[in-house]
């Protein structure tokens, strides 16, 4: 008997939660100000401002959500080459995957790990694709704002793995971010 009751509880409370789960779909883009971290304190960077935009999704609960975006995105630095600083751009596909917590009904606290894959990688316009690790691990910080059919976040992303191969450096190479992004809920 007392299965009976779990099961049924259980059912309930599924129930109950699958009628206030909400899911939404949207778009975004926005800029980045990235910057490479790295184990040799000779490597001289500087900051990059670049772009991203993408799709998103969440399942949204009352005070949680889950939100999975999908974006085509440029990391990297300016790095110190012979005494002049070029850029570094190394493009991805990243999906971030981020736990959201909501309060005051509009504003939410956001962290999750993001996956990237490695599309491109430039230095002055050579291409050092080979160069790279074809993947990358971070992890996400951030706060957003929901008005309405708006959405807008702002999320450091912290490099966790080094992205260089032992041909390209003997040193640890780390893709770091601020992702400031506006986007639009096209179903609510």
């Amino acid at each position: 008997m007392k299965k009976v009751y779990v099961i049924l509880v259980a059912v309930l409370l599924v129930g109950s939660l699958s009628a206030q789960a909400q899911l939404k779909f949207g778009v975004k883009a926005g800029a980045n100000f990235s910057k490479f971290s790295s184990t040799d304190p000779d490597v001289q960077v500087k900051n990059l401002t670049a772009w991203h935009a993408g799709l998103m999704a969440e399942i949204k609960m009352p005070v949680v959500g889950v939100e999975v975006d999908a974006i085509y995105t440029q990391n990297g630095s300016k790095v110190d080459v012979g005494g002049a600083y070029e850029d570094l751009k190394n493009t991805y596909i990243a999906i971030p995957v981020v736990a959201k917590v909501y309060f005051l009904k509009v504003l939410n606290v956001q962290a999750g790990p993001q996956f990237s894959f490695l599309t491109s990688s430039k230095l002055a316009d050579v291409d050092i694709k080979d160069q790279l690790e074809s993947n990358d691990l971070q992890i996400v910080f951030g706060a957003g704002v929901e008005l309405a059919m708006l959405h807008a976040s702002l999320r450091y992303n912290l490099g966790v793995k080094d992205i260089s191969k032992d041909t390209f450096s003997s040193f640890d190479l780390k893709n770091n971010a601020f992702m400031l992004s506006v986007g639009i809920w096209l179903k609510k």
